[in-house]
């Protein structure tokens, strides 16, 4: 005969800067649940069919009256779309960066640039700098709930395109990955 276990409860699980519940997850004991990662699309959590590549990642880290409450702990995109994106005679300039937030949270922000493939070394170094400084000031005078908002609303984005378009063409840029340091 097989040993009975705990019985176990569904608890809802709420994204703090969204204030939504997501889905509800299992447990014996709700201290369990603190540090359980969830992820969603951001297709899921705005109703944005244009946000379909984009995932976000929660982590729960306190349960209040019942409910998980899960705060941002990350966000990707599909490899899919980058892979679209990168496709035959085009260049990819990777900028990778460790920087603060105004709230003093450690993020990792991974961005991309796509541009044709005649883009000269020296342009593209041009280019990188441009887009550090660029995506530096942005996470620098936002707090962490700002600095999502922005990921979502395309403000980056369309920001880092306008900028870098005036040194040269730009196919594609875009923030693939966001890791929250602890």
């Amino acid at each position: 005969m097989g040993k009975k276990g705990k019985k176990k409860d569904w608890f809802p699980v709420i994204l703090k800067p969204f204030n939504k519940e997501i889905t509800k997850t299992l447990a014996d004991e709700p201290e369990k649940l603190i540090g359980r990662r969830i992820s969603a699309s951001l297709l899921e959590l705005t109703n944005d069919f244009n946000k379909y590549y984009m995932k976000f990642i929660f982590k729960i880290k306190k349960i209040e009256n019942g409910n998980a409450i899960a705060e941002f702990d990350g966000s990707e995109c599909l490899r899919d779309y980058i892979s679209r994106m990168v496709v035959r005679r085009v260049r990819r300039i990777d900028v990778i960066q460790t920087l603060e937030t105004k709230d003093k949270v450690k993020i990792r922000v991974k961005s991309l640039v796509v541009v044709s493939k005649r883009v000269k070394s020296t342009m593209e170094k041009v280019m990188r700098k441009r887009v550090e400084e660029l995506v530096k000031d942005f996470v620098e005078n936002s707090s962490l709930e700002e600095f999502v908002q922005k990921i979502i609303s395309d403000e980056i984005k369309n920001k880092v395109i306008k900028e870098i378009s005036k040194i040269y063409p730009v196919r594609h840029f875009e923030i693939r990955k966001t890791e929250v340091l602890s």
